[in-house]
């Protein structure tokens, strides 16, 4: 991909959301870690999950946290909604790919977690960050975006099933909650093949479940 960083702008833009409300993205700062996972933890928490998984309602803080780490991550992306002073809302990305079926890979994006505080979420938050960033990756040169998601919630954003592109799981499936988007036209035309996402989603729920204890709160 072409990484044009001294050429493109990430700085802070204000978005006018429906309501009239405005708030800053902006990307995050090495300060804002921390208050990003307790954010994306507040976002993610289920009572009910917590009793399923032996205390822990949500393991997305923790993939926050290892994702800043990953050699996929893709920091230009990394942004924030901060509202009156307050980060409400996050997105992170990282670099995945399509193998193909003549057996040549091709870099696309993938995003998540997306994050935003309970109190602010059915306001537009989310789709101010996602938005605001599919910009920014055409801008660097990326193509498209393959997401596993709520398949009611994202084809307003242009979603489309990856099975209309004949992209597949590794496993060769399809279902609705497999989307892709082309952020270029035509995009994804000839690349009909398996998606494969980064290692660092993999997710150890053990591991997860001892990082949690750094946060306060909602405890089982």
């Amino acid at each position: 991909m072409d990484n044009r960083e001294n050429s493109i702008s990430s700085a802070a833009d204000e978005y006018i959301l429906p309501g009239g409300m405005r708030v800053i993205l902006r990307p995050e700062r090495g300060e804002d870690r921390r208050e990003v996972e307790c954010l994306t933890r507040e976002a993610f928490w289920k009572e009910e999950t917590a009793r399923i998984r032996e205390g822990i309602g949500a393991d997305e803080h923790y993939l926050a946290h290892l994702m800043r780490m990953a050699p996929e991550f893709v920091p230009e992306f990394d942004f924030v909604a901060e509202y009156d002073g307050r980060i409400v809302g996050s997105i992170l990305y990282c670099k995945a790919f399509i193998k193909k079926k003549n057996g040549t890979e091709r870099t696309v994006l993938t995003f998540g977690p997306i994050s935003v505080l309970p109190e602010f979420q059915r306001m537009g938050i989310g789709g101010a960050l996602i938005r605001h960033t599919f910009g920014l990756a055409a801008d660097f040169g990326y193509d498209a975006v393959l997401i596993y998601g709520h398949p009611e919630y994202y084809p307003r954003f242009g979603f489309r099933e990856a099975s209309e592109y004949g992209i597949t799981t590794p496993d060769g499936e399809s279902f609705p909650a497999f989307m892709a988007k082309e952020l270029i036209p035509g995009a994804l035309k000839d690349s009909a093949g398996s998606f494969h996402i980064p290692s660092v989603y993999n997710v150890d729920v053990r591991k997860a479940k001892e990082f949690d204890k750094q946060f306060t709160g909602k405890k089982a």
